[in-house]
């Protein structure tokens, strides 16, 4: 999917040339003149990074950069100031605001596209590693609330089905006392490649923490959570998994508890509430 780019722009000219080069690199681009037309599209378009004047009438740069940290939605949104004010003091401002760059007007159009790229990588590389587990390589649990919630608000307004299921690897405690850390960590590997192996891949598999595991299914009813959990439970119980360069050989079994989306639910932890006592039941039920 192509990086959104909005630029705010009240010179028809530059707002047309910027418009039509970005395109022409293969940006998806929306082009608005001034802060009122501007509101409605950052929300509307979800723009990666936004390209912005400062010079402007009314509403100049520097008040929408601000009116943007106000707002938890568009704060993290990268921007970068297209300007024809170069003196120090504007950049000092600029950049006390959080501006994550700046090109002074008239500008190349090579500089423009290698600033952009610039700005776009480095937000990707930050974003990844806050939202990824350093050792299973899955999503982390940050990522995870906010996917649950983004994913319940939804359910809630659309009446739009999906289902959640926490997982625990049974006995890793075990496993680390006996053959140590580097064991346990190789139980967390190969249950998460497990878990990409036989699950969608629209399917949201998570590192909760520990030795826990979630699983947020779109679209997913819980008969369907069920099977797909199953699969799940048949490609890892009864196999034996090998450690890489330790010649430890492990095996253990999953618990797992699954909750699909009900309009009773108050909120998201409702939710995951009753998908994590559901693992817990199933989990003791095993030891009898």
């Amino acid at each position: 999917m192509a990086d959104r780019i909005l630029i705010i722009d009240d010179e028809p000219d530059s707002l047309m040339l910027a418009e039509m080069r970005l395109k022409a690199s293969g940006y998806e681009v929306a082009a608005v003149r001034g802060y009122d037309e501007a509101y409605n599209s950052i929300r509307e378009k979800n723009p990666d990074l936004i390209l912005l004047d400062v010079m402007m009438p009314g509403v100049d740069g520097f008040e929408v950069k601000n009116r943007l940290n106000e707002d938890t939605s568009t704060a993290g949104i990268p921007v970068i100031f297209l300007t024809a004010k170069s003196g120090l003091q504007d950049k000092i401002k600029g950049l006390r605001l959080g501006v994550d760059d700046y090109i002074a007007k008239p500008y190349d159009a090579e500089e423009l596209l290698a600033r952009i790229a610039s700005v776009l990588n480095r937000r990707k590389f930050y974003e990844e590693i806050s939202m990824t587990d350093g050792l299973t390589g899955l999503y982390n649990i940050n990522f995870f609330k906010k996917q649950l919630r983004t994913l319940f608000t939804i359910a809630k307004r659309y009446k739009q089905v999906f289902s959640l299921a926490l997982v625990d690897i049974d006995g890793l405690k075990n496993i680390n006392d006996t053959y140590g850390h580097m064991a346990g960590d190789c139980a967390l590997k190969s249950f998460s490649a497990a878990a990409l192996k036989v699950l969608r891949e629209s399917d949201i598999i998570t590192r909760y923490g520990g030795d826990e595991f979630a699983v947020i299914l779109p679209g997913v009813n819980q008969d369907q959570a069920k099977r797909a959990m199953e699969r799940l439970k048949n490609e890892i119980t009864g196999k034996t998994f090998s450690c890489d360069g330790s010649g430890v050989k492990i095996s253990f079994s999953i618990s797992v508890g699954i909750a699909e989306y009900a309009p009773s639910f108050e909120n998201e932890d409702a939710m995951f509430k009753l998908s994590d006592a559901r693992m817990y039941g199933e989990k003791r039920a095993a030891r009898r």
